[in-house]
């Protein structure tokens, strides 16, 4: 690889990220098409809804995964890899937790490491290809878009807090603002998602060029718009189970939310510089 071309996504990485996608993508189909079925597969005790946002966020980093081997130019896709890196990582230890309680099957092993390797895989991509800007790497430098800077930053806020209290709170968050009963490691697995989702997002709202922030709109799209859909199957549960009609009407708008905006600015941003 010159030192006077942009970095690329070597040959081995890509290989990494094309057999995660994939991995995630058959998970995913299946979670999400099939969830009585998958129901059996996952290593603690989750509903048929549980299961389909499961899926969602499986298809999201399928997305996330195909964005960064799209780009080709690691810089516009280094993001995603911090994004599962954070997910997988933070999932792992949840699962490890679990594994290590009195009524955890050994099933709780093989996804534990599942999560680990993916874990990482995805930071040998990082060592490999380093963090840091060169000036070979030809990132334009424009003027940012408000707009998506205001959306990235709002997104941001949300999720990161949202996801904290998930994650560090459970008991706090299923009682007063998740819309229907989980388990406490399953809420934290989506804490996962959302605080993998907030690092991406904040970073998003400090770029200018457009090929960077469109490479992380697919995934931000692709699970909000699946888990509107799991809730619109499952409407039945969400009524019956939610603390209120105001927190369903919350998450149903944040949802929303993110997903029309980011399809809207994936689609805006699709002229060229």
């Amino acid at each position: 690889m010159s030192d006077f071309r942009p970095r690329l996504i070597g040959k081995n990485s890509r290989l990494f990220l094309l057999i995660l996608s994939e991995i995630n993508l058959v998970l995913g189909a299946l979670f999400f098409v099939q969830p009585d079925v998958a129901i059996g597969l996952w290593p603690w005790p989750v509903k048929a809804l549980a299961v389909r946002f499961l899926g969602a966020t499986f298809l999201a980093i399928t997305f996330g995964c195909w964005s960064a081997l799209r780009v080709k130019v690691w810089q516009r896709g280094k993001i995603l890899t911090l994004v599962g890196a954070t997910f997988f990582g933070i999932t792992s230890i949840i699962a490890a937790g679990v594994g290590l309680s009195q009524t955890a099957g050994y099933s709780i092993w093989a996804w534990t490491s599942y999560f680990v390797v993916a874990t990482f895989g995805l930071l040998a991509v990082l060592k490999r290809h380093g963090w840091y800007r060169r000036p070979q790497d030809m990132i334009g430098m424009g003027s940012p878009w408000k707009l998506a800077r205001l959306f990235f930053r709002i997104q941001t806020v949300v999720v990161g807090v949202f996801g904290s209290f998930m994650l560090f709170i459970p008991e706090l968050a299923l009682d007063q603002f998740w819309p229907w009963d989980v388990a406490y490691p399953t809420l934290q697995t989506f804490a996962a998602l959302f605080l993998a989702t907030c690092l991406a997002t904040g970073w998003a709202s400090l770029q200018t060029e457009r090929a960077r922030i469109r490479a992380l709109l697919p995934l931000d799209a692709i699970f909000p718009t699946l888990a509107l859909l799991a809730v619109g199957i499952h409407w039945n549960i969400i009524r019956n189970e939610s603390p209120s009609d105001l927190v369903t009407g919350v998450w149903v708008f944040l949802y929303s939310f993110v997903a029309v905006g980011s399809t809207y600015i994936f689609f805006a941003l699709k002229k060229p510089d």
